[in-house]
Order: structure tokens, then C-alpha cells, then sequence
């Protein structure tokens, strides 16, 4: 067992003269270690790191606080959260989410009003929709009843014109007769006579009846005994024949 320790310990301390050697060679010729012969492939080539514009590789602290606008509270909330790092920035504020949930329950309450209004208007054109159709069945009603009265009256007044008819003829009847008394008496009595009892509208409708040279003698008669009166005699005489030929 010595021996082999021996002989271990024997190579070992011949590789690190070698090796020593080679790396004193090295040292003063200038050469690489890995451009040596026959050694060089146990030395990796020297890589130099690559510097860098350090101001490339490192945020500028600065530009990220101009750029950052967030709220301090929003800042203060993403810190104070573990996920917070990971968040993305809110594009709005606390105070402009504020602005525009107050904007939007504004316009759903100018939503709800006029909805509400829309209603009202709709209700009320119901209620003018069911008052007209009223009023059109009051007049239907109305109407009828007008036009049975109309005709109710226009019967009347039908029977009312035969009535009238009926009663002028039995009026006129009656003042042929009675004009015949007074046909043959002396001009002077028949008209005493005529002014004691009648008045100038029904002494006309006696005088009518008789010609037209008794009617002369009458008026001739009742101006002798009664001139104040006999020109109502006259009047009432020419608005019944004016009356008359008329109709």
C-alpha cells in the first residue's frame, strides 16, 4: 500500500513540474497557455466580458417617476400589495373613477326620469284616448236624440200648420159671415158699428171680405165719426193685404 502511494505521489509531483514549467515558459515568452503545443487544449481560451453602457442596461430612476402618473395612493396600494409588481397601471385615478361613476348615474337617472316621463305621457294619452271615445258616444247619443226630436217636431209642427191651416179657414169662415152684416147697411151705422166692436186688426180681416167700393164707403164712414182713429183703420186694412199677396 506505501508503494502505491508512492508511485501516486510520484506522478503528481512530476505533472505540477511539468505543468509549472509550461506555465513559466508561458510566462516569459508572452504566449497563451492555450496556444501552447500539446497543452494548450487543457486551457480554455480566456473570454473577456463584454462591457456595457451601464446607463443601457440600468432604468433611469428619474425618467420612471415622470413617467409614472399614477396617484400616491395608487402607488401606495400597488407597494403595499404582494402581487403589486405585477399589476398593470390603472389609466384612470380613484378621483376620475369617482367623476365618471357620478356621470353615469346621472345619465341613469336622466334615463330613469324620462322613462318615467314617457309613462306619464303614454298614461295620458290613454286617458284623452278614452275621454274622446266617450265624448264620441255622447254625441252619437246626443245626435240621435236630436234627430228623433227633430223629427218629433217637425210632425208637430206639421199637425200644428194643418191646425192653423184649419183654423184661419174656419177664422176666414167666420169673418165672410160676419162681413155679410155688413154688406147692405147704411155706411155710417155698419161702420159706428164696425169701430165699437172690433179693433183695427180684426175690423181689416171684416173689410177684406167686401168689395172694394164698400170698403171706400166704410173708411169714408169711419174717418166722418172717428178721425184720430180711422188712418189705424187704413194701416191695419193695407199690411193685411200686403200680408196676403205675400203669401
Amino acid at each position: 500500500m506505501n508503494h502505491i502511494l508512492k508511485i501516486i505521489a510520484y506522478g503528481l509531483g512530476g505533472l505540477a513540474l511539468v505543468v509549472g514549467s509550461f506555465v513559466t515558459f508561458s510566462a516569459l515568452t508572452g504566449t497563451p497557455m492555450h496556444e501552447m503545443k500539446a497543452v494548450g487544449s487543457m486551457f480554455p481560451e480566456h473570454v473577456e466580458a463584454e462591457v456595457t453602457d451601464e446607463s443601457t442596461m440600468l432604468p433611469d430612476a428619474e425618467a420612471e417617476r415622470e413617467a409614472d402618473v399614477r396617484s400616491p395612493r395608487q402607488i401606495y396600494e400597488s407597494a403595499a400589495s404582494p402581487l403589486g409588481a405585477f399589476a398593470l397601471q390603472d389609466p384612470f385615478s380613484a378621483e376620475e373613477l369617482r367623476a365618471l361613476e357620478r356621470t353615469l348615474q346621472t345619465k341613469l337617472d336622466e334615463v330613469a326620469r324620462r322613462a318615467r316621463e314617457l309613462d306619464q305621457r303614454e298614461q295620458q294619452l290613454e286617458d284623452d284616448r278614452r275621454h274622446i271615445e266617450d265624448l264620441y258616444e255622447q254625441m252619437v247619443t246626443l245626435r240621435t236624440s236630436v234627430l228623433e226630436e227633430t223629427a218629433d217636431n217637425e210632425a208637430a209642427t206639421d199637425e200644428l200648420s194643418r191646425d192653423r191651416r184649419v183654423l184661419e179657414e174656419r177664422e176666414s169662415r167666420t169673418y165672410a159671415q160676419m162681413a155679410s152684416l155688413f154688406e147692405d147697411t147704411k155706411a155710417t151705422e155698419a161702420a159706428r158699428l164696425l169701430t165699437s166692436i172690433y179693433a183695427p186688426e180684426e175690423a181689416a180681416r171684416i173689410l177684406v171680405q167686401l168689395d172694394d167700393d164698400r170698403v171706400r164707403e166704410l173708411i169714408g164712414a169711419i174717418h166722418t165719426i172717428l178721425p184720430d182713429e180711422a188712418r189705424q183703420y187704413v194701416l191695419a186694412l193695407q199690411d193685411l193685404r200686403a200680408t196676403e199677396s205675400t203669401d
